[in-house]
């Protein structure tokens, strides 16, 4: 394998491939009178973003040029991030979508994000916020998906 066609190469070439298989096919599906934006435009879009990722895993610098980092995998990590998603599923139906959203991001970045814990905290709390909100009006209204309520309320 050439140095310029990595393993993370191939797989964007791969992944670009798929978005743009994914594209086409959303394109067949059938319309409906009752709905102006159809089927598929939501696929179309999560096309677009597979694409543009893909795109930017394949343009960036080679591994080989960037800084290497310690090639042990972290479990820690691992754990703590299905430990949070299980909370996530858990906690859905009781606290509602935008509460366990937004604890959920709020532990993500405080996990992982290595600034100081005072512009951390700060930056963490609006970004779980302002994302669990837009994610709510994305999909909860304007896409009209079904999210979960409080079950205390």
């Amino acid at each position: 394998m050439s140095s310029f066609l990595t393993r993370d190469r191939w797989i964007a070439l791969f992944c670009l491939a798929f978005a743009g298989y994914i594209y086409y096919e959303a394109g067949t599906y059938p319309g409906s009178a009752l709905d102006a934006v159809g089927p598929s435009m939501y696929p179309r879009f999560l096309a677009g973003v597979v694409a543009a990722a893909s795109l930017a895993v394949f343009l960036r610098r080679s591994p080989a040029k960037a800084k290497k980092e310690a090639s042990r995998p972290r479990w820690g990590a691992l754990f703590y991030v299905l430990c949070a998603s299980g909370f996530f599923i858990a906690a859905l139906n009781f606290l509602g979508f935008i509460p366990t959203t937004a604890l959920f991001l709020l532990a993500m970045v405080l996990y992982f994000d290595p600034r100081e814990m005072k512009i951390r905290l700060r930056n963490a709390v609006a970004y779980a916020i302002l994302f669990s909100l837009f994610l709510y009006f994305f999909f909860g209204k304007l896409l009209g998906v079904l999210l979960p309520n409080p079950s205390f309320m």
